[in-house]
């Protein structure tokens, strides 16, 4: 299929070289400095800064005697809140958690180591609180595991005493 107005032309043997580019701007800068290295960074070092010939003037609202804003500088002194002394009942929550009865067991040993933060924190309403119900806990998950233990060793005895035939 021939286009009109198409002339192939010649095949050329050797790709054609580009043209000059030309560099309005003159010829780009060296890679490296004048001395042929680089200099030496200087990590953790701030930038040499000129001396400021006027001083430091401080804002119109700020005396340099009294701080910002004219108020004079005071000193903030942090007192950290007296530690609660509540009981936290954390030994009796594992022994019920493990011995007694899980799941009330749990419960009383999140109350155990809320009291314990609250003790920490010198919060003494949440302490005493936190411990209240970590030991009605505890007491319920030992009764709890106490009256499952005495039904269990009487359903043994009883299914031990009819399979020997005793009645």
């Amino acid at each position: 299929m021939s286009y009109p107005g198409y002339d192939k032309g010649s095949e050329p043997s050797a790709p054609a070289q580009p043209p000059p580019y030309s560099t309005p701007y003159g010829a780009p800068p060296p890679l490296l400095p004048s001395g042929g290295q680089f200099p030496t960074p200087s990590y953790g070092a701030a930038p040499a800064m000129p001396p400021n010939p006027q001083g430091y003037y401080p804002p119109y609202n700020e005396d340099p005697n009294r701080g910002p804003m004219g108020y004079a500088p005071q000193q903030v002194i942090l007192v950290p809140p007296p530690p609660a002394n509540e009981v936290d009942y954390l030994g009796y929550s594992i022994f019920t958690l493990l011995c007694c009865c899980l799941p009330l067991g749990i419960v009383a040993l999140v109350y155990s180591i809320q009291t314990r933060d609250a003790n920490r924190s010198g919060n003494a309403a949440l302490a005493q609180q936190s411990s209240r119900m970590a030991r009605i806990f505890n007491n319920t998950a030992l009764g709890v595991g106490i009256v499952v233990l005495i039904v269990w060793v009487a359903v043994v005895i009883a299914i031990s005493l009819s399979a020997n035939g005793h009645h």
